[in-house]
């Protein structure tokens, strides 16, 4: 019934009016209507509070019914509801996924319930109303009729609602603030807050958040509150200025406003710093800016210089919060892309001009100044491990700590996430990777998010390693852009989101056992600086005792590097920021070949990564393995819960050629490790909770369906079960190595799926293949020679069919091996030869173009098995061409051996060609098509059952030759070829 008629017929309504569909940010103290539906204590798993408000909804739910249909016979009644809420719910040429079985099962309960009388005393009765009751708590759960998910929810009773409400009801969560705080797993939040948009669609939802919850959720879920609460901190990568990313007209008017607004600032190189190191919608406090080390001025000059950048339009400041927050301005932003170049030095418009198509900044951001990596005159641009191998000369004028940036054709968000997304939470992950060996080795690379920081290293041995990482994790970058004051706050009472029990400088000294942590370092500052001199020391000192044959001080060495490794990955914990560092080893071989060096390699993990553990605020280290009675009397009192975990600090990856063949050495040592706990632990005289570290093969199938489940929450890509098998499928026969099928570099898979997301929100696993032919030859299906992968990497590529030129010129191969290879190219299933204006193409399919032959009914149809094809579009609408093609048969390589159209085609008018054409065959509802339904459970209205038929119904898009039909290709054959 039409919101009008109801509102008319008098239906009630919630209190309050000016109600709005959508999510609405409230704080604690707001009046609600009293007549809402109210949800308290929200966490982030939906078993505990869906349920519930799903059984606060139902009587809701069932005036609606009521009120909504004249029927009063449950079955004609909720078909009504159906037919407005699911419109091709009775549709026969529409199979029923499990989200709209579940939506109907829903609405034929809530409808049973709503006009049946349960007065009814019966065992029958009671037993079938608590069914009903049953379904409608269950509906969009994973537990309900069909264990559907978030789609049931939304076909059903936000459907209803959304679609007989004139005024949308309010339902108002109230969020667990220490539930979602010290949620480990971040992908149940992600499920949680897709809910509350899900429940949005069709109600007003109110969410009830406290100050400290709500910057938690900014900070770990940004692209949702952005769109949802329009609080617009964005996801702030390693590079803190993505102004520099956005696209400025270069222009060389010297009146353009940003160009005057920078006059007289050639004079004050701190001013245009400051510049450089602030972005558009991520806000920068004075404390931060006074400790950054990339703007280098002093503490009482930031506010003056604010002021004046202020003053000429180039900065805002918010000062409504407790400490003032900078931003760039929109004029800010031009005069920071298009005036001041990547040291901060003013380029004067003329000189943009000039310049503007010959050079190019190294860096999107001015805190990373490194030489230009590469050939500045080559025409193709790195590759991104070429990149990264380049590190400049740190001795000279490059950096031992660089951001962690690709070239100018690699996203810097997609960078971040091709190294954080493959690492499993709490374990070490190895990947089978062929990483070039970097220029030099002593270089480390960092990368960070509002919530995450990536660590980029090379293997060195133990020593130098475990220094590399120390010097990265407290670098001036990480300092100034990760470890800032305003997460920690001035005395660090902002760790853990200020939710402590105890003060936080005994909560860091005596639980996470942070080292050089004196009562003289309890505020920020006096910490930074003692935190710098230590690190400064510790490092001088690797160098010298690198190969040193002095054991113990090689020993005492090795133990002060364990401490400041692990006071900074607890550091990066208390403030709420997920690490994961990868180690790359060029040289595996190296190791397996060389017992010392292998054994070394585990040792440094087992004596490294324990340590990396923690127990809520407690370092696990010191639970479980510390044996100094001083070290153990200086510990916070702790209680364990049953069968409790430990959780660690960072997550590690091991990427390297044969990497995975070292599993089970690895395992070993960290097993051997952890058994030698605290003797009184072992004995069961303390309790302590478990640590466990496994190490994981990131290249098999559960690892690499992982990391598609991964990018799908965190994209909100929707692609289904069957698609998600068939994108590790692709990704195990496209990015494996030569000899198997069944592992694949989890970093390809990252990079493939984000370029096609790039394109489309939920990219076919066409689209994501044509995505990973944009990879290098070597990346891309190493089972095929390199000039196979080539030619197949064009074709690909390419918006329409090629011929044998356009392939020699795109492919950049030579003619002899197109002759070779080309064969080998054609066999692949997605590529079909066709033929235009007499010459032959090639050309692939969205579908599989060799697909096996299915027996059909079509029989004595001499021509039918060659049907009007055209080139199909990307978007895999059928469209005719000017110019028509047909497809030709596998093995068909010469040229004398294709059929033309023009031999074999009827007469086609303007008018026939609204759909492929076919006038000799039988009717399309009674050919076979070769299909790609899903293979999980498929529903069907129960009035259709009569009529379906266990032959697959034809569509539009492609007419498959069959096998019954190939009895007559005699009549289609060039002369002189035989079948």
């Amino acid at each position: 019934m039409p919101a009008d008629e109801q509102a008319r017929r008098g239906h009630a309504q919630p209190a309050g009016q000016g109600h709005e569909r959508g999510v609405h940010l409230v704080g604690p103290t707001t009046q609600y209507d009293a007549t809402g539906i109210h949800c308290g204590s929200v966490s982030p798993r939906l078993t505990e509070w869906i349920p519930e408000l799903l059984d606060q909804l139902r009587e809701a739910s069932t005036e609606t019914v009521r009120t909504q249909t004249p029927h009063t016979n449950p079955w004609r009644a909720s078909t009504s509801l159906l037919d407005t809420t699911l419109p091709e719910w009775n549709s026969l040429d529409d199979t029923w996924d499990d989200a709209t079985a579940e939506a109907v099962a829903y609405t034929q309960a809530i409808t049973e319930l709503a006009l049946v009388d349960d007065d009814t005393e019966s065992s029958y009765h009671t037993q079938r109303h608590d069914e009903l009751r049953d379904t409608v708590h269950t509906v969009g759960t994973g537990r309900g009729a069909v264990n559907a998910g978030l789609g049931a929810l939304a076909k059903g009773p936000v459907a209803l609602h959304r679609e007989f409400d004139a005024t949308p009801r309010a339902i108002t969560l109230a969020l667990d603030g220490p539930a979602w705080t010290d949620l480990t797993d971040r992908r149940t939040g992600v499920r949680a807050l897709a809910t509350i948009a899900v429940l949005a669609a069709g109600f007003d939802v109110r969410v009830v958040v406290s100050p400290a919850l709500k910057r938690h959720l900014t900070q770990r879920y940004p692209q949702w509150c952005e769109i949802h609460l329009d609080l617009t901190q964005s996801r702030d990568r390693s590079h803190p200025h993505p102004h520099r990313v956005q696209s400025h007209e270069p222009t060389t008017d010297e009146c353009h406003p940003a160009w005057q607004a920078l006059d007289g600032l050639e004079r004050t190189p701190g001013k245009r710093r400051l510049l450089t190191n602030l972005d558009a919608t991520t806000g920068r406090t004075y404390q931060d800016l006074e400790h950054d080390h990339a703007i280098d001025i002093e503490a009482g000059t930031v506010s003056r210089y604010v002021l004046d950048l202020e003053t000429r339009g180039l900065v805002n400041v918010d000062r409504r919060g407790t400490h003032h927050s900078v931003t760039l301005s929109e004029r800010g932003q031009t005069a920071v892309a298009v005036y001041l170049d990547a040291a901060g030095d003013l380029v004067h418009p003329e000189q943009r001009r000039l310049t503007d198509d010959l050079t190019a900044t190294t860096h999107d951001a001015t805190s990373t100044v490194s030489p230009r990596r590469g050939d500045p005159t080559a025409t193709t641009p790195p590759s991104l491990e070429e990149w990264l191998a380049a590190t400049g000369d740190p001795d000279a004028d490059g950096e031992f700590i660089q951001w962690l940036r690709g070239p100018d054709t690699v996203d810097e968000t997609h960078l971040h996430d091709r190294f954080t997304t493959p690492a499993e939470d709490d374990s070490v992950t190895l990947v089978d990777d062929t990483p070039t060996p970097f220029n030099d080795g002593r270089v480390g690379y960092l990368s960070h998010t509002s919530g995450e920081a990536q660590v980029v290293l090379q293997w060195g041995g133990p020593l130098a390693t475990l220094g590399r990482l120390a010097a990265v994790l407290l670098s001036d970058k990480a300092l100034s852009k990760v470890l800032t004051p305003s997460r920690f706050g001035r005395a660090f009472e902002a760790i853990h989101r200020g939710d402590l029990e105890q003060d936080a400088p005994r909560v860091l000294c005596r639980g996470h056992q942070v080292g050089w942590y004196s009562e003289d370092e309890h505020t920020y500052a006096a910490w930074r600086e003692r935190i710098t001199t230590v690190r400064d020391t510790l490092l001088a000192k690797i160098g010298e005792h690198t190969s040193s044959t002095n054991s113990a001080a090689r020993s005492e060495l090795f133990e002060a590097l364990h401490g400041l490794v692990a006071s900074a990955t607890h550091l990066y914990h208390a403030i709420g920021v997920d690490l994961t560092t990868t180690i790359r080893l060029p040289d595996t071989e190296a190791l397996t070949r060389n017992s010392t060096q292998r054994r070394q390699l585990c040792t440094f993990l087992a004596k490294t990564v324990p340590k990396q553990s923690v127990y809520g605020v407690h370092s696990g280290y010191r639970m479980l393995f510390e044996e100094r009675p001083p070290k153990l009397r200086r510990r916070l009192p702790y209680d364990i819960e049953p069968d409790a975990t430990m959780d660690l600090t960072m997550s590690w990856v091991l990427a390297g050629p044969t990497i995975t063949d070292l599993r089970d050495v690895i395992q070993e040592a960290l097993t051997t490790e952890l058994t030698a706990v605290r003797e009184a632990i072992a004995e069961g005289i303390e309790t302590a909770p478990t640590l466990s570290i496994p190490v994981v093969d990131g290249t098999t199938y559960p690892a690499i369906r992982r990391v598609i489940d991964e990018i799908a929450m965190t994209h909100d890509a929707q692609w289904t079960p069957r698609e998600r098998q068939r994108l590790v499928r692709l990704c195990l026969r496209s990015f494996g190595p030569t000899d198997t099928t069944r592992r694949a570099c989890p970093y390809d898979v990252v990079v493939s799926l984000l370029r096609a997301l790039n394109e489309s929100h939920s990219p076919t696993v066409a689209a994501v293949e044509r995505a990973a032919a944009t990879l290098s030859v070597a990346r891309f299906r190493p089972d095929l020679v390199p000039t196979a992968t080539a030619l197949y990497a064009t074709l690909l590529r390419a918006d329409e069919p090629l011929g044998r030129s356009k392939l020699l010129e795109q492919a950049d191969i030579a003619a002899s091996s197109y002759d070779r290879r080309i064969g080998t190219v054609q066999a692949l299933d997605r590529v079909q030869a066709v033929q235009i204006d007499g010459h032959r193409r090639w050309v692939t399919t969205d579908e599989p173009s060799h697909p096996s032959l299915q027996p059909s009914p079509s029989l004595g149809r001499p021509h039918s098995w060659l049907p009007l094809l055209t080139h199909r579009s990307r978007t895999h609408s059928v469209r005719f061409a000017p110019t028509l093609w047909v497809p030709l048969r596998v093995g068909w390589r010469h040229p004398h051996r294709i059929p033309t159209w023009d031999q074999h085609a009827p007469t086609v008018t303007s008018l026939d060609t609204a759909l492929p054409v076919n006038q000799w065959g039988p009717r399309r509802e009674d050919c076979t098509a070769i299909t790609d339904a899903p293979t999980h459970h498929s529903h069907r209205p129960a009035a259709a059952l009569e009529t379906i038929t266990d032959e697959p119904r034809m569509t539009p898009q492609y007419y498959a030759p069959t096998a019954s039909l190939l009895d007559h290709r005699r009549f289609l054959l060039p002369r002189g070829v035989s079948q």
